[in-house]
């Protein structure tokens, strides 16, 4: 599922200048920080654990904002003083939605592998088997392990489900290139 992101400035105060504090979960303060610079730079930013959560701080301080959706705004009644303030209009988040058993059809897969070893071209074989069954990846990330210093973790995203015979044969051998391999699953796409 994917979510287009929109936040908004909400607060009990009569303007924006009268805040002195923005509570917000840290990713939606990230996604605001150039629009809090430029329109807010004196105020406190305070992180919650969710976008919710910092909507309770607006009942007990007249001087505080919270960054949240539209929607979140209007379910509690409370005033939107400015809207969108997210510094990436286009930005989306990504959800999924977890089962036990396999949804049918799906023309997605996610999975996730690490390399054998850390060291130049290490990539090039686990990726050309795509290329090789003409597998269109359409997402690929990396992000360290935590274990030791060079040890990744590469996301991918493939235009393909993992019961189309070219999947089965690119996973096949693209076992053979990594340490770990984890099939997420097959799935469709729903645009919000």
């Amino acid at each position: 599922l994917v979510l287009p992101i929109s936040h908004a400035l909400i607060s009990l105060a009569k303007n924006p200048q009268e805040i002195e504090v923005v509570y917000s979960h840290p990713q939606a303060l990230a996604q605001c920080q150039e629009w809090l610079n430029q329109n807010l730079p004196q105020v406190r930013q305070i992180a919650t654990n969710s976008t919710t959560e910092a909507l309770q701080h607006l009942d007990q301080e007249t001087t505080a904002g919270a960054i949240a959706s539209e929607r979140a705004a209007s379910l509690y009644q409370l005033p939107i003083l400015a809207h969108p303030i997210n510094d990436y209009p286009d930005n989306c988040t990504r959800f999924w939605v977890v089962s036990l058993q396999p949804s049918p059809g799906g023309n997605h897969t996610s999975l996730a592998f690490s390399v054998l070893e850390n060291k130049p071209g290490i990539l090039v074989k686990p990726l050309q088997v795509f290329a090789e069954q003409g597998i269109n990846m359409s997402r690929i990330e990396s992000r360290p392990t935590k274990r030791l210093l060079g040890d990744y973790l590469f996301f991918i995203d493939l235009e393909a489900n993992t019961c189309d015979q070219s999947v089965k044969l690119a996973l096949a051998e693209l076992a053979t290139y990594t340490k770990t391999l984890k099939i997420f699953g097959s799935y469709s796409i729903v645009n919000r």
